[in-house]
C-alpha cells in the first residue's frame, strides 16, 4: 500500500457491523474509521463506543456529508442496500456493499448505473471466495484441472429459531429480507456459482414458509441448468429442527469431484485425494498470512482506488447469486421453468462458460 489513508463510514449498525468496523481498524493506518449512522442513535453510539469511531448519527445525510469520510459500509437491511448504495454514490463515496446487492432486480439495476455514471469504486461482500482453499479450487476449475463440470448440489440444512425472526422487524419480509436462501444461503450459493464459473440459464423450484411465520422462505428447493449442461440441485433452510446439521456443495466434474461444507473438505483429482491446504498459511505471531473475509475485502477497496482498478467483487459479480435466487422463487410463483439471459458485464452475451457472465432474467 501506498501513503493513502481513507476516512471509513459505516451505514447500520447491526449485527454485521462490528465485522467491518474490526476490518477497517485492521487495515489500518491506511484506513480509519470516522463515523457510524444507524435510525436507532443508540446503536450507534454502541458501535462508536467499542470500536473508536470519530462521531455516531442517526442521520445518513449527516455521515455522507463528511469531508473526512471517503468510503462507506453499507450494513444495513439487505433491502436497503440499493438506496443507501445510491446515496452514497451520489455523495461521491466509495462503497463496500454487505451481501447480498439487493433483493430486487431494478434496485439492483439502478443501483449499478449510478455506480458507473458517477464513477466510484463498489466493492461487495462474499467472505467464501476469500478463503485460500477456495481460491486454490477457483483456479484448478478455471483452469480446467478437473475436467468438465457435470453436476452439483448444495444442501444447506441451516437453523434460525421463531425468536430470531423477531429481533427485527425486517427480518423474514419479502420487502426487506425476502427468507433463508436470499439472507443465509446467498454465501453457499455464490461459493458454488463463482467456482463453477459459467452461467446459469435455467431454474426450476420451490419456496414455502413450512415452520416459520414469515413472509418469505423458511425453505427452498430447486434445480439449475448451467450453459454447458451441467445440473445443479438447490436445497436452503432454516426451518431445521436444530442447527449443526451438515452442510455441503458438492462438484462433480470428468476428472475429479469436489466436496466442501461441515466436515473436512474432499479434494479428488484422477482418483487421487489431494491434502489442499484449507485455512490458510499462519504467520510467526500467531494470524494468518493473507488477510481473510472482511478485512480482505477492505484491503481490496483501499488497493482498487489507489490502482484506480476494479475491486475484486463488482456488483456485476455480486448481483449472479441474487439473480438466480430471484430466478428460483419466480420459478415457485409461476409453477413454471425460468430462463435467465446471460451477458458479460460488457452487455455482449457470453458464450458457453463465459467466466464473466452475469444472468438477468429475461
Amino acid at each position: 500500500m501506498g501513503n493513502v489513508s481513507l476516512g471509513w463510514g459505516i451505514i447500520g449498525c447491526g449485527v454485521i457491523a462490528p465485522s467491518h468496523a474490526r476490518a477497517v481498524l485492521a487495515n489500518a493506518p491506511e484506513a480509519r474509521l470516522v463515523g457510524v449512522c444507524d435510525v436507532d442513535m443508540a446503536k450507534a453510539e454502541k458501535l462508536r463506543d467499542e470500536f473508536g469511531a470519530e462521531f455516531a448519527t442517526d442521520s445518513i445525510d449527516e455521515l455522507l456529508s463528511s469531508l473526512d469520510i471517503d468510503c462507506v459500509s453499507v450494513c444495513t437491511p439487505s433491502g436497503l442496500h440499493a438506496q443507501c448504495g445510491i446515496e452514497a454514490a451520489r455523495a461521491g463515496k466509495n462503497i463496500l456493499c454487505e451481501k447480498p446487492l439487493d433483493v430486487s432486480r431494478e434496485r439492483m439495476d439502478s443501483f449499478l448505473e449510478n455506480v458507473h455514471t458517477i464513477g466510484i469504486k463498489l466493492g461487495c461482500v462474499f467472505q467464501q471466495r476469500t478463503r485460500p482453499l477456495h481460491r486454490k479450487l477457483k483456479t484448478m476449475l478455471a483452469s480446467g484441472d478437473f475436467g468438465r463440470v457435470l453436476y452439483a448440489d448444495l444442501s444447506g440444512k441451516d437453523y434460525r429459531s421463531p425468536d430470531y425472526y423477531k429481533t427485527a422487524s425486517w427480518r423474514g419480509t419479502l420487502r426487506y429480507d425476502r427468507g433463508c436462501l436470499m439472507n443465509q444461503g446467498i454465501h453457499t450459493l455464490d461459493l458454488l456459482l463463482w467456482l463453477i464459473g459459467e452461467p446459469v440459464v435455467e431454474a426450476v423450484g420451490f419456496w414455502d414458509h413450512l415452520a416459520r411465520d414469515i413472509e418469505g422462505e423458511d425453505t427452498i428447493a430447486g434445480s439449475l441448468r448451467f450453459s454447458s449442461g451441467a445440473l445443479a440441485s438447490v436445497l436452503y433452510a432454516t426451518s431445521s429442527s436444530r442447527g449443526k446439521l451438515p452442510q455441503h456443495i458438492g462438484i462433480h466434474c470428468t476428472k475429479g469431484n469436489i466436496i466442501l461444507g461441515s466436515a473436512e473438505p474432499i479434494v479428488e483429482l484422477r482418483g487421487e485425494r489431494l491434502n489442499l491446504d484449507s485455512t490458510g498459511a499462519i504467520n510467526a505471531e500467531g494470524q494468518m498470512a493473507v488477510p481473510q473475509g472482511h478485512e480482505y475485502h477492505v484491503a481490496d477497496l483501499i488497493a482498487a482506488i489507489e490502482e484506480d482498478r476494479d475491486p475484486e467483487i463488482t456488483g456485476e459479480s455480486a448481483r449472479i447469486a441474487v439473480d438466480v435466487a430471484l430466478a428460483l422463487y419466480e420459478a415457485s410463483d409461476s409453477r413454471s421453468a425460468v430462463l435467465l439471459r446471460t451477458s458479460s458485464p460488457s452487455g455482449r452475451s457470453a458464450g458457453k462458460g463465459g467466466e464473466e457472465a452475469d444472468p438477468a432474467l429475461r
